[in-house]
């Protein structure tokens, strides 16, 4: 597993790497010209975000695999996090010509004042909708939704759905989708850039909130993931 480690994480880190440096390289070529320089800050901002997203990816499964989460019992507004996670989503979306649908017929929210880790509940709802987003095609669909399963006195079963019409992958690989440095070599997945630790953490999340996942998914039809957690509320 180390060797793999790095081996994936050299790779996928040397390839923004050499784009910084290259873009650097051009804009010093053309120092007078402010559309180069303009194109090239553009170019070099979007590999630097993608290495701080390698890092925080390296990071996050460190603490996940050691047992180093922190079992917080923070006060949380449900429809803060979801607000957040969609609208930069949909932004993502929009820049690919990607319709992202926040399905409110689906959705019903009778508890939103929640207590525990909001950190991990907003990075676990990121990393899925980020797949859709990274692997659905322009002018593809993506739908989003939360609606309550169960409820008693204390705790509410909250469903986190989100379903796309992306490339999907083979019953092969969803039988080891959440397996550590994952990605499907079979189909257009092997283009995106990843480490392959993006359902790794999902499904370690999941866990520590003893929740359930459940993927379906079918070449060139797209992929649905359907997430349960259970979450204490208090009264507002």
């Amino acid at each position: 597993v180390k060797t793999r480690f790095l081996s994936n994480m050299s790779h996928d880190i040397r390839t923004p790497m050499n784009g910084i440096i290259g873009m650097i390289e051009l804009a010093n070529r053309y120092p007078n010209d402010p559309e180069m320089q303009q194109k090239c800050r553009d170019k070099i901002m979007e590999s630097s975000r993608y290495l701080v997203s390698l890092v925080n990816d390296i990071l996050d499964m460190n603490k996940l695999e050691s047992g180093d989460i922190v079992d917080q019992e923070l006060t949380f507004d449900l429809t803060e996090i979801l607000s957040r996670s969609n609208t930069e989503k949909q932004l993502q979306a929009a820049e690919k010509n990607i319709e992202y649908i926040v399905d409110w017929e689906r959705s019903k929210l009778s508890y939103i004042l929640l207590t525990g880790n909001p950190v991990y509940l907003e990075r676990l709802l990121n990393a899925i909708s980020d797949n859709a987003v990274k692997f659905t095609k322009p002018g593809g669909r993506i739908h989003v939704w939360c609606k309550e399963k169960f409820a008693d006195e204390k705790q509410v079963v909250y469903e986190f759905g989100c379903a796309d019409n992306g490339p999907g992958m083979s019953q092969e690989f969803v039988a080891h989708a959440f397996d550590l440095f994952t990605q499907e070599k079979e189909t257009s997945r092997s283009k995106y850039e990843g480490t392959g630790l993006g359902l790794s953490i999902v499904k370690h999340i999941v866990n520590f909130y003893h929740g359930t996942i459940r993927v379906t998914s079918q070449l060139d039809e797209g992929t649905e993931f359907v997430v349960t957690i259970p979450l204490n509320w208090k009264d507002l």
